[in-house]
């Protein structure tokens, strides 16, 4: 094979991994996680109610 296609694959492959690993990373990146919450309804009387 040609020494340039070689070096050529490589590159290729190489910025196909780089850009592979930065969507991984990205994803992998801490996300803001939901905390439940405590709500108290009032019935109709005025009186709390915890659910």
């Amino acid at each position: 094979m040609d020494t340039h296609l070689l070096i050529g694959v490589a590159v290729m492959l190489g910025l196909i991994g780089i850009a592979a690993s930065r969507d991984l990373l990205r994803n992998l990146r801490a996300q803001p996680q939901l905390v439940p919450i405590r709500v108290e309804r009032r019935d109709a009387a005025g009186y709390t109610r915890r659910r």
